[in-house]
């Protein structure tokens, strides 16, 4: 384990950077259907970095900083003192990995710091253990167990060691799962995540394929074709969690499992035994990796079927290809994706505004390519949770207990999730406190909204199946 220090702002002046990074696209919303739905050990005497003053000129606006101010209970200015550490682990530095959730927690810390007051004016500091391997799970518990200084764990995105890292922990410090994507983690004792997690989501899109998108497309949905993942989350997510709700629906369905390292000719053979070309809507639940092969696939077989997937296909990775090719939209045109309730590409949430002119202001200090930063995906919901870490411990949580008590009695809302939250709530998967997600279109050269929190019509799939 190392402990992972975020450098405190030195003199930059980077505005046009990031009002290019946030005025990108060209976005609007658009009315739902008529029916309405019901998101090593750290060492002891390890030194934060020194504080040093914010430059003349702020890479964050006042308004973002008084906004975050407001949701940590923190003080605008930068924190001092010893470290308050905070244990991190996520899965990167193989296939499936993920970056993007390192991006987005190293963002936070560095915004924490510097402009929020740390956590009771002192900064945050992570102990960091990174997974590539189920046994993995194992050793970071270990290290989480044996680092004194650590009281709660924040986990970013992990398909493998879930298992023996909640198991590990479980009783003694209490992990906030960012994004929970495995059975382990929506079963977990002692953890909590702050998002609806892959069930919110491919529930939700489900439910949204089973009884919207036949409206707003004008046709009758009977068939839907999908192409999963053969990693443990997409395994679930086609067997649990799509599968048998379409089934109950009176929705026919076809799934196939891809190889995470599937590229576009083999997609191509996936996608046809799928039966996507006859099918009424096309579903992919993979990753954004495997999202751009599915993607070049479709664009070979000419299938022009409706296609409905997760927010993770909506990765800058995905939108770096497209540029590639000399598109003007960032997303595939027509296609509809589904997340935690508010997107990336839409202005006008102070949650996700807030959180795009941090990571690009941090960004900036870390000399990272703007063009190529990925900070989508995984990243937002990872920043998100320390964001509501820091709220907790500003709020008096100071110890492994009081983290959990402060989740168990947080009601929202939740850093950029749309609707209530209520830990324990999901009597299915006790981990899951956020319920409602969103759903967005690529429409030509806009990006717009279906049915989520920019036009108060999120999509509860609990709710809607009773």
């Amino acid at each position: 384990m190392r402990n992972r220090k975020i450098s405190f702002v030195a003199g930059l002046a980077i505005a046009g950077l990031l009002v290019g990074a946030c005025s990108e696209d060209s976005s609007t919303t658009t009315n739902a259907p008529a029916s309405e739905a019901p998101a090593t050990d750290a060492p002891s005497g390890t030194d934060a970095p020194a504080a040093t003053d914010a430059p003349a000129e702020s890479p964050i606006s006042e308004a973002n900083q008084a906004h975050a101010v407001e949701y940590t209970g923190g003080t605008a200015g930068a924190a001092t003192g010893e470290p308050f550490v905070v244990g991190y682990v996520n899965q990167e530095g193989g296939t499936p990995g993920f970056p993007e959730a390192s991006i987005g927690v190293d963002a936070a810390v560095w915004y924490i710091n510097n402009y929020l007051g740390g956590i009771g004016g002192r900064p945050i500091e992570l102990a960091e253990c990174l997974i590539t391997k189920e046994e993995d799970g194992q050793k970071c518990a270990q290290e989480m167990l044996a680092n004194d200084q650590v009281s709660v764990v924040l986990a970013g995105a992990m398909l493998n060691g879930n298992a023996p890292l909640l198991d590990g922990l479980s009783g003694k410090k209490p992990v906030f799962i960012s994004n929970p994507l495995t059975t382990p983690e929506f079963l977990a004792a002692d953890a909590f995540a702050f998002t609806p997690g892959a069930p919110g989501v491919v529930g939700g899109l489900t439910v949204f394929i089973a009884k919207y998108v036949g409206e707003l497309e004008g046709k009758e949905i009977k068939k839907v074709a999908v192409v999963y993942g053969d990693n443990p989350s997409g395994q679930v997510a086609f067997s649990m969690l799509t599968k048998p709700v379409f089934e109950s629906l009176g929705v026919e369905v076809t799934g196939v499992a891809a190889a995470d390292t599937a590229g576009a000719t083999e997609m191509a053979s996936l996608i046809q035994a799928a039966g996507a070309e006859d099918a009424d809507v096309f579903y992919p639940l993979v990753t954004v990796g495997s999202c751009i092969a599915v993607y070049d696939a479709l664009q070979t077989l000419e299938i022009k079927t409706t296609v409905v997937t997760t927010g993770l296909c909506f990765g800058v990775p995905m939108q770096t290809h497209l540029r590639g090719l000399g598109f003007d939209a960032d997303l595939p045109d027509g296609w509809y994706f589904g997340g935690y309730g508010y997107s990336y590409e839409i202005p006008g949430n102070p949650d996700v505004d807030a959180y795009i002119e941090a990571v690009f202001a941090y960004a900036a200090t870390e000399g990272m390519d703007a063009e190529t930063l990925e900070y989508t995906g995984f990243g937002g919901p990872t920043f998100g949770t320390l964001m509501t870490i820091a709220q907790f411990a500003n709020g008096g949580a100071a110890d492994s207990e009081g983290f959990r008590t402060a989740a168990k009695a947080f009601t929202g809302p939740g850093w950029g999730v749309v609707g209530p939250q209520k830990c324990g709530g999901n009597a299915t998967f006790p981990s899951l406190c956020g319920f409602q997600i969103g759903v967005q279109q690529q429409q030509g050269s806009e990006y717009v909204s279906i049915m989520d929190g920019f036009n108060g019509k999120p999509i509860d799939a609990q709710a809607e199946l009773g």
